[in-house]
Protein backbone atom coordinates (compact mmCIF):
# COMPACT_ATOMS: atom_id res chain seq x y z
CA UNK A 1 0.00 0.00 0.00
CA UNK A 2 2.80 2.36 0.94
CA UNK A 3 4.59 1.58 -2.32
CA UNK A 4 1.43 2.32 -4.34
CA UNK A 5 1.03 5.64 -2.52
CA UNK A 6 4.61 6.62 -3.31
CA UNK A 7 4.11 5.70 -6.96
CA UNK A 8 0.95 7.78 -7.10
CA UNK A 9 2.74 10.78 -5.58
CA UNK A 10 5.62 10.39 -8.04
CA UNK A 11 3.21 10.18 -10.95
CA UNK A 12 1.40 13.30 -9.73
CA UNK A 13 4.60 15.31 -9.54
CA UNK A 14 5.73 14.02 -12.95
CA UNK A 15 2.40 15.10 -14.43
CA UNK A 16 2.66 18.50 -12.74
CA UNK A 17 6.17 19.07 -14.09
CA UNK A 18 5.28 18.01 -17.63
CA UNK A 19 2.13 20.15 -17.49
CA UNK A 20 4.40 23.17 -17.06
CA UNK A 21 6.25 22.42 -20.31
CA UNK A 22 4.78 23.49 -23.64
CA UNK A 23 5.91 23.34 -27.25
CA UNK A 24 5.59 25.58 -30.32
CA UNK A 25 6.35 24.75 -33.95
CA UNK A 26 5.54 27.03 -36.86
CA UNK A 27 5.84 24.17 -39.34
CA UNK A 28 4.16 21.25 -37.55
CA UNK A 29 1.99 22.87 -34.90
CA UNK A 30 -1.62 24.02 -34.67
CA UNK A 31 -3.16 26.66 -32.46
CA UNK A 32 -5.98 24.19 -31.89
CA UNK A 33 -3.50 21.80 -30.27
CA UNK A 34 -2.81 21.46 -26.56
CA UNK A 35 0.81 22.61 -26.61
CA UNK A 36 2.22 19.16 -25.93
CA UNK A 37 5.27 17.84 -27.76
CA UNK A 38 2.93 15.69 -29.86
CA UNK A 39 0.48 18.56 -30.55
CA UNK A 40 2.49 21.78 -30.31
CA UNK A 41 1.05 25.24 -30.75
CA UNK A 42 1.75 26.94 -34.06
CA UNK A 43 2.24 30.46 -32.75
CA UNK A 44 4.44 31.68 -29.90
CA UNK A 45 1.93 34.36 -28.93
CA UNK A 46 -0.79 31.71 -28.65
CA UNK A 47 1.43 29.70 -26.32
CA UNK A 48 2.22 32.70 -24.11
CA UNK A 49 -1.47 33.53 -23.84
CA UNK A 50 -2.52 29.95 -23.12
CA UNK A 51 0.08 28.58 -20.70
CA UNK A 52 0.02 29.12 -16.93
CA UNK A 53 2.32 31.45 -15.02
CA UNK A 54 5.75 29.90 -14.54
CA UNK A 55 5.55 27.61 -17.57
CA UNK A 56 8.45 26.76 -19.86
CA UNK A 57 7.92 27.12 -23.62
CA UNK A 58 10.17 25.35 -26.14
CA UNK A 59 10.10 26.87 -29.64
CA UNK A 60 11.13 25.12 -32.84
CA UNK A 61 12.70 26.72 -35.90
CA UNK A 62 10.53 29.16 -37.84
CA UNK A 63 9.60 32.83 -37.93
CA UNK A 64 7.33 34.14 -35.17
CA UNK A 65 6.02 37.68 -34.89
CA UNK A 66 2.59 37.52 -33.34
CA UNK A 67 -0.87 36.13 -34.00
CA UNK A 68 -1.89 36.74 -37.62
CA UNK A 69 1.71 37.95 -38.13
CA UNK A 70 0.74 41.16 -36.39
CA UNK A 71 4.29 42.38 -35.93
CA UNK A 72 4.98 41.94 -32.23
CA UNK A 73 4.89 39.44 -29.37
CA UNK A 74 3.53 40.39 -25.96
CA UNK A 75 4.88 38.61 -22.88
CA UNK A 76 2.20 39.22 -20.26
CA UNK A 77 3.14 36.59 -17.68
CA UNK A 78 6.29 35.13 -16.19
CA UNK A 79 7.36 32.35 -18.56
CA UNK A 80 10.62 30.85 -19.79
CA UNK A 81 11.03 30.78 -23.58
CA UNK A 82 13.75 28.67 -25.20
CA UNK A 83 14.22 28.74 -28.98
CA UNK A 84 16.50 26.85 -31.32
CA UNK A 85 14.86 23.39 -31.49
CA UNK A 86 14.24 21.17 -34.47
CA UNK A 87 10.64 20.28 -35.26
CA UNK A 88 10.74 17.09 -33.18
CA UNK A 89 12.33 18.90 -30.21
CA UNK A 90 15.02 16.24 -30.10
CA UNK A 91 17.89 18.67 -30.77
CA UNK A 92 18.71 22.25 -29.86
CA UNK A 93 21.08 24.46 -31.83
CA UNK A 94 20.04 28.12 -32.10
CA UNK A 95 22.21 28.75 -35.17
CA UNK A 96 21.03 25.69 -37.09
CA UNK A 97 17.38 25.51 -35.98
CA UNK A 98 16.70 29.22 -36.02
CA UNK A 99 13.82 30.60 -34.01
CA UNK A 100 13.40 33.93 -35.77
CA UNK A 101 11.51 37.06 -34.84
CA UNK A 102 11.80 38.73 -38.24
CA UNK A 103 8.73 40.84 -39.08
CA UNK A 104 7.85 41.69 -42.65
CA UNK A 105 7.35 45.20 -43.97
CA UNK A 106 3.58 44.56 -44.08
CA UNK A 107 3.46 44.11 -40.31
CA UNK A 108 4.67 47.67 -39.61
CA UNK A 109 1.13 48.99 -39.85
CA UNK A 110 -0.39 46.38 -37.55
CA UNK A 111 2.17 46.22 -34.71
CA UNK A 112 1.12 47.87 -31.46
CA UNK A 113 3.34 49.15 -28.70
CA UNK A 114 7.01 50.06 -28.56
CA UNK A 115 8.66 46.73 -29.23
CA UNK A 116 8.93 43.70 -31.48
CA UNK A 117 8.77 41.70 -28.25
CA UNK A 118 7.15 43.53 -25.34
CA UNK A 119 7.57 42.34 -21.74
CA UNK A 120 4.93 43.76 -19.42
CA UNK A 121 4.50 41.72 -16.24
CA UNK A 122 3.78 42.54 -12.61
CA UNK A 123 5.04 39.65 -10.49
CA UNK A 124 7.81 40.70 -8.07
CA UNK A 125 8.65 37.05 -7.34
CA UNK A 126 8.48 35.84 -10.92
CA UNK A 127 11.16 34.90 -13.43
CA UNK A 128 11.26 35.54 -17.17
CA UNK A 129 13.71 33.90 -19.57
CA UNK A 130 14.12 34.68 -23.28
CA UNK A 131 16.82 32.35 -24.63
CA UNK A 132 17.76 31.55 -28.21
CA UNK A 133 15.54 33.97 -30.16
CA UNK A 134 16.99 35.76 -33.18
CA UNK A 135 15.55 39.23 -33.77
CA UNK A 136 16.00 40.99 -37.10
CA UNK A 137 14.05 43.94 -38.50
CA UNK A 138 16.21 44.36 -41.59
CA UNK A 139 13.37 43.39 -43.95
CA UNK A 140 10.89 45.85 -42.39
CA UNK A 141 13.03 49.00 -42.45
CA UNK A 142 12.67 51.71 -45.07
CA UNK A 143 15.82 52.48 -47.09
CA UNK A 144 16.64 55.41 -49.36
CA UNK A 145 14.90 54.75 -52.66
CA UNK A 146 17.38 56.88 -54.61
CA UNK A 147 20.22 54.62 -53.49
CA UNK A 148 21.97 57.31 -51.46
CA UNK A 149 24.41 56.44 -48.70
CA UNK A 150 25.41 53.05 -50.09
CA UNK A 151 29.15 52.30 -49.94
CA UNK A 152 30.55 49.73 -52.33
CA UNK A 153 29.67 46.18 -51.32
CA UNK A 154 27.14 47.17 -48.64
CA UNK A 155 23.78 45.41 -48.91
CA UNK A 156 21.38 48.38 -48.82
CA UNK A 157 21.29 52.15 -49.13
CA UNK A 158 21.10 54.11 -45.89
CA UNK A 159 18.09 53.83 -43.58
CA UNK A 160 15.37 56.45 -44.06
CA UNK A 161 14.30 58.68 -41.17
CA UNK A 162 11.64 57.21 -38.88
CA UNK A 163 8.19 57.65 -40.42
CA UNK A 164 9.57 58.02 -43.95
CA UNK A 165 8.64 55.69 -46.78
CA UNK A 166 11.10 54.02 -49.13
CA UNK A 167 12.21 50.67 -50.46
CA UNK A 168 12.48 47.53 -48.33
CA UNK A 169 11.77 43.85 -48.04
CA UNK A 170 14.21 40.93 -48.36
CA UNK A 171 15.26 41.93 -51.90
CA UNK A 172 14.76 45.69 -51.48
CA UNK A 173 12.16 45.59 -54.24
CA UNK A 174 9.13 46.55 -52.17
CA UNK A 175 8.00 50.18 -52.34
CA UNK A 176 6.24 52.36 -49.78
CA UNK A 177 7.83 50.54 -46.85
CA UNK A 178 7.53 52.63 -43.69
CA UNK A 179 10.04 52.40 -40.84
CA UNK A 180 8.53 52.46 -37.37
CA UNK A 181 10.51 53.51 -34.29
CA UNK A 182 10.62 50.15 -32.58
CA UNK A 183 12.83 48.50 -30.00
CA UNK A 184 13.47 44.86 -30.76
CA UNK A 185 12.90 43.88 -27.11
CA UNK A 186 10.99 46.42 -25.01
CA UNK A 187 10.75 46.32 -21.23
CA UNK A 188 7.41 48.03 -20.69
CA UNK A 189 8.04 48.58 -16.97
CA UNK A 190 7.85 44.92 -15.88
CA UNK A 191 8.23 44.23 -12.17
CA UNK A 192 9.91 40.82 -11.83
CA UNK A 193 12.48 39.22 -9.61
CA UNK A 194 14.66 38.36 -12.62
CA UNK A 195 14.61 38.80 -16.39
CA UNK A 196 17.23 36.80 -18.28
CA UNK A 197 17.93 37.43 -21.97
CA UNK A 198 20.51 34.97 -23.24
CA UNK A 199 21.84 33.57 -26.54
CA UNK A 200 19.81 36.05 -28.59
CA UNK A 201 20.58 38.15 -31.65
CA UNK A 202 19.41 41.74 -32.06
CA UNK A 203 20.13 42.78 -35.64
CA UNK A 204 19.05 45.80 -37.71
CA UNK A 205 17.09 47.55 -34.97
CA UNK A 206 15.47 50.80 -36.17
CA UNK A 207 15.67 52.18 -32.64
CA UNK A 208 17.22 50.19 -29.76
CA UNK A 209 18.17 46.54 -29.42
CA UNK A 210 16.93 46.21 -25.83
CA UNK A 211 15.33 49.23 -24.19
CA UNK A 212 12.76 50.42 -21.69
CA UNK A 213 12.17 50.56 -17.94
CA UNK A 214 11.97 47.79 -15.33
CA UNK A 215 12.03 46.80 -11.68
CA UNK A 216 14.08 43.83 -10.53
CA UNK A 217 17.26 42.31 -11.95
CA UNK A 218 18.03 42.03 -15.66
CA UNK A 219 20.76 39.80 -17.08
CA UNK A 220 21.66 40.12 -20.77
CA UNK A 221 24.24 37.46 -21.55
CA UNK A 222 25.90 35.98 -24.65
CA UNK A 223 23.95 38.03 -27.17
CA UNK A 224 24.95 39.85 -30.33
CA UNK A 225 23.80 43.38 -31.15
CA UNK A 226 24.54 44.44 -34.73
CA UNK A 227 23.39 47.63 -36.46
CA UNK A 228 21.17 49.01 -33.72
CA UNK A 229 20.40 52.54 -34.79
CA UNK A 230 20.77 54.50 -31.54
CA UNK A 231 21.76 52.28 -28.59
CA UNK A 232 22.22 48.53 -28.30
CA UNK A 233 21.14 48.39 -24.63
CA UNK A 234 19.27 51.23 -22.92
CA UNK A 235 17.31 50.08 -19.85
CA UNK A 236 16.36 52.22 -16.86
CA UNK A 237 15.23 51.42 -13.33
CA UNK A 238 11.69 52.65 -12.69
CA UNK A 239 11.68 52.48 -8.88
CA UNK A 240 12.77 55.87 -7.60
CA UNK A 241 13.44 54.51 -4.10
CA UNK A 242 16.18 52.01 -4.92
CA UNK A 243 18.53 50.94 -7.65
CA UNK A 244 17.73 48.03 -9.95
CA UNK A 245 20.47 45.77 -11.34
CA UNK A 246 21.72 45.19 -14.90
CA UNK A 247 24.28 42.52 -15.79
CA UNK A 248 25.49 43.01 -19.38
CA UNK A 249 27.94 40.17 -19.92
CA UNK A 250 29.63 38.30 -22.78
CA UNK A 251 27.87 40.33 -25.48
CA UNK A 252 29.13 41.48 -28.88
CA UNK A 253 27.99 44.99 -29.81
CA UNK A 254 28.95 46.38 -33.22
CA UNK A 255 27.71 49.25 -35.39
CA UNK A 256 25.48 51.64 -33.49
CA UNK A 257 24.61 54.78 -35.41
CA UNK A 258 22.73 57.88 -34.27
CA UNK A 259 19.36 59.56 -34.04
CA UNK A 260 19.87 61.38 -37.36
CA UNK A 261 22.26 60.95 -40.26
CA UNK A 262 24.50 63.80 -39.02
CA UNK A 263 26.10 61.40 -36.46
CA UNK A 264 25.85 64.10 -33.77
CA UNK A 265 23.45 62.59 -31.24
CA UNK A 266 23.22 59.06 -29.79
CA UNK A 267 25.12 56.09 -31.15
CA UNK A 268 26.19 54.11 -28.07
CA UNK A 269 26.84 50.46 -27.31
CA UNK A 270 25.67 50.45 -23.67
CA UNK A 271 24.12 53.18 -21.51
CA UNK A 272 24.63 53.33 -17.75
CA UNK A 273 21.15 54.54 -17.02
CA UNK A 274 19.42 56.24 -14.13
CA UNK A 275 18.11 54.03 -11.36
CA UNK A 276 20.43 51.11 -12.16
CA UNK A 277 23.60 49.50 -10.89
CA UNK A 278 25.26 48.21 -14.08
CA UNK A 279 27.93 45.56 -14.53
CA UNK A 280 29.44 45.31 -18.04
CA UNK A 281 31.87 42.41 -18.32
CA UNK A 282 33.66 40.41 -21.07
CA UNK A 283 31.92 42.26 -23.89
CA UNK A 284 33.09 43.50 -27.27
CA UNK A 285 31.85 47.06 -27.72
CA UNK A 286 32.89 48.52 -31.03
CA UNK A 287 32.06 50.62 -34.07
CA UNK A 288 29.81 53.03 -32.18
CA UNK A 289 29.36 56.22 -34.19
CA UNK A 290 29.53 58.24 -30.95
CA UNK A 291 30.92 56.25 -27.99
CA UNK A 292 31.03 52.66 -26.82
CA UNK A 293 29.72 53.46 -23.32
CA UNK A 294 27.42 56.29 -22.28
CA UNK A 295 28.06 57.33 -18.66
CA UNK A 296 26.79 60.90 -19.13
CA UNK A 297 23.38 60.48 -17.47
CA UNK A 298 23.45 61.52 -13.82
CA UNK A 299 21.04 60.65 -11.03
CA UNK A 300 20.12 62.99 -8.22
CA UNK A 301 23.20 63.97 -6.23
CA UNK A 302 22.60 61.70 -3.22
CA UNK A 303 21.81 58.72 -5.46
CA UNK A 304 24.61 59.39 -7.94
CA UNK A 305 27.20 58.95 -5.20
CA UNK A 306 25.97 55.37 -4.65
CA UNK A 307 25.68 54.38 -8.30
CA UNK A 308 27.69 51.38 -9.52
CA UNK A 309 28.91 51.58 -13.13
CA UNK A 310 31.43 48.82 -13.79
CA UNK A 311 33.30 48.01 -16.99
CA UNK A 312 35.59 45.00 -16.60
CA UNK A 313 37.41 42.71 -19.03
CA UNK A 314 35.86 44.37 -22.08
CA UNK A 315 37.34 44.89 -25.54
CA UNK A 316 36.77 48.24 -27.24
CA UNK A 317 37.05 48.33 -31.01
CA UNK A 318 37.07 51.33 -33.38
CA UNK A 319 34.51 53.49 -31.59
CA UNK A 320 34.39 56.67 -33.69
CA UNK A 321 34.64 59.45 -31.08
CA UNK A 322 35.60 57.66 -27.89
CA UNK A 323 35.24 54.46 -25.90
CA UNK A 324 33.18 56.26 -23.24
CA UNK A 325 31.22 59.50 -22.94
CA UNK A 326 31.11 61.07 -19.47
CA UNK A 327 29.20 64.05 -18.10
CA UNK A 328 31.10 67.35 -18.30
CA UNK A 329 33.64 68.87 -20.65
CA UNK A 330 31.11 70.96 -22.58
CA UNK A 331 28.62 68.61 -24.20
CA UNK A 332 30.40 65.44 -23.03
CA UNK A 333 33.81 64.42 -21.81
CA UNK A 334 35.06 61.86 -24.31
CA UNK A 335 37.68 59.33 -23.16
CA UNK A 336 39.31 56.15 -24.46
CA UNK A 337 40.08 52.94 -22.64
CA UNK A 338 43.59 54.04 -21.63
CA UNK A 339 42.00 56.92 -19.67
CA UNK A 340 39.46 54.82 -17.74
CA UNK A 341 41.75 54.80 -14.69
CA UNK A 342 41.08 58.52 -14.18
CA UNK A 343 37.31 58.30 -14.64
CA UNK A 344 35.80 58.09 -11.14
CA UNK A 345 32.33 57.73 -12.64
CA UNK A 346 33.41 54.25 -13.77
CA UNK A 347 33.53 52.44 -10.43
CA UNK A 348 35.50 49.40 -11.62
CA UNK A 349 37.64 49.29 -14.77
CA UNK A 350 39.91 46.23 -14.51
CA UNK A 351 40.94 44.22 -17.56
CA UNK A 352 39.66 46.48 -20.34
CA UNK A 353 41.61 46.68 -23.60
CA UNK A 354 41.45 48.55 -26.87
CA UNK A 355 41.78 46.85 -30.23
CA UNK A 356 42.10 48.44 -33.67
CA UNK A 357 43.00 45.51 -35.93
CA UNK A 358 39.99 43.88 -37.65
CA UNK A 359 41.97 40.64 -37.84
CA UNK A 360 40.89 40.00 -34.26
CA UNK A 361 37.56 38.92 -35.78
CA UNK A 362 39.25 36.29 -37.94
CA UNK A 363 37.30 37.26 -41.06
CA UNK A 364 33.91 37.06 -39.37
CA UNK A 365 33.03 40.74 -39.66
CA UNK A 366 31.53 42.05 -42.91
CA UNK A 367 34.49 43.80 -44.53
CA UNK A 368 32.54 46.14 -46.81
CA UNK A 369 30.33 47.28 -43.95
CA UNK A 370 33.34 47.89 -41.70
CA UNK A 371 35.14 49.91 -44.39
CA UNK A 372 32.03 51.98 -45.04
CA UNK A 373 31.59 52.68 -41.34
CA UNK A 374 35.23 53.61 -40.82
CA UNK A 375 35.07 56.20 -43.61
CA UNK A 376 31.48 57.40 -43.04
CA UNK A 377 31.05 61.14 -43.59
CA UNK A 378 28.26 63.69 -43.32
CA UNK A 379 28.15 66.87 -45.41
CA UNK A 380 25.97 69.97 -45.52
CA UNK A 381 25.82 72.72 -48.14
CA UNK A 382 23.61 75.81 -48.30
CA UNK A 383 22.19 77.34 -51.47
CA UNK A 384 21.07 80.90 -50.75
CA UNK A 385 20.58 83.38 -53.58
CA UNK A 386 19.15 86.65 -52.23
CA UNK A 387 18.73 88.10 -55.72
CA UNK A 388 16.83 85.17 -57.19
CA UNK A 389 13.44 85.88 -58.71
CA UNK A 390 11.72 83.95 -55.96
CA UNK A 391 13.45 85.88 -53.17
CA UNK A 392 12.80 89.24 -54.88
CA UNK A 393 9.11 88.38 -54.94
CA UNK A 394 9.18 87.29 -51.28
CA UNK A 395 10.91 90.54 -50.31
CA UNK A 396 8.31 92.57 -52.19
CA UNK A 397 5.59 90.75 -50.25
CA UNK A 398 7.37 91.42 -46.94
CA UNK A 399 8.35 87.76 -46.46
CA UNK A 400 11.72 86.41 -45.38
CA UNK A 401 14.04 85.30 -48.13
CA UNK A 402 14.71 81.58 -48.34
CA UNK A 403 17.50 79.20 -49.26
CA UNK A 404 17.95 75.46 -49.29
CA UNK A 405 20.13 73.26 -47.11
CA UNK A 406 21.41 70.09 -48.72
CA UNK A 407 22.76 67.28 -46.58
CA UNK A 408 24.15 63.85 -47.33
CA UNK A 409 25.69 60.92 -45.47
CA UNK A 410 27.89 58.33 -47.08
CA UNK A 411 26.40 55.66 -44.82
CA UNK A 412 23.74 55.52 -42.09
CA UNK A 413 22.22 52.43 -40.44
CA UNK A 414 22.45 50.38 -43.64
CA UNK A 415 21.16 46.83 -43.40
CA UNK A 416 23.75 44.39 -42.05
CA UNK A 417 23.54 40.93 -43.66
CA UNK A 418 21.86 38.65 -41.14
CA UNK A 419 23.92 35.62 -42.09
CA UNK A 420 27.10 37.59 -41.43
CA UNK A 421 25.76 38.82 -38.11
CA UNK A 422 25.42 35.26 -36.83
CA UNK A 423 29.11 34.66 -37.58
CA UNK A 424 29.90 36.96 -34.66
CA UNK A 425 28.92 34.26 -32.17
CA UNK A 426 32.29 32.88 -31.13
CA UNK A 427 34.24 35.28 -33.37
CA UNK A 428 36.73 36.30 -30.64
CA UNK A 429 37.76 33.78 -28.03
CA UNK A 430 37.25 35.11 -24.51
CA UNK A 431 35.43 38.32 -25.48
CA UNK A 432 31.86 38.90 -26.56
CA UNK A 433 29.24 36.29 -27.40
CA UNK A 434 30.59 32.75 -27.69
CA UNK A 435 29.00 29.87 -29.58
CA UNK A 436 25.82 29.03 -27.66
CA UNK A 437 25.91 25.70 -25.85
Amino acid sequence: MKRLLLLAIAAFFALTISAQEYYVSKDTGSNRGDGSKEKPYKNLQKAIDAVPEGATIYVAEGNYFGMLDAGNINVTKCVKIYGGYNTTFSERNILTHRTMVQPTAESNGTAKGGGTMIIKVNNPNGEIVVDGLLFDRGNSISYNQRGEGKPKGVESPMMNPIGTGGIGGPNLDQTNVLTTETRELYLDNPNCKTITIRNCAFVNAPNYGVGGMFQGEVTIDNCIFVNCRMIACDVMGSNGQKYQTVHFTNNTVLFTWSRLKDYDDMGYGFRYNNGTHSYVDHCIIGCSIYAGLDRARLDYKDKEAQKIAETTNNMFFLNRRADAALAGGGKFLMINVDQFEDAEALTEIDGCIGMSDPKVFNGKINEAYLKGFASATYKESADYQPSSADNKLRAALGLNKQGTLNSSASMFANRYPFEDALKLFGAVNGYGAQLPK
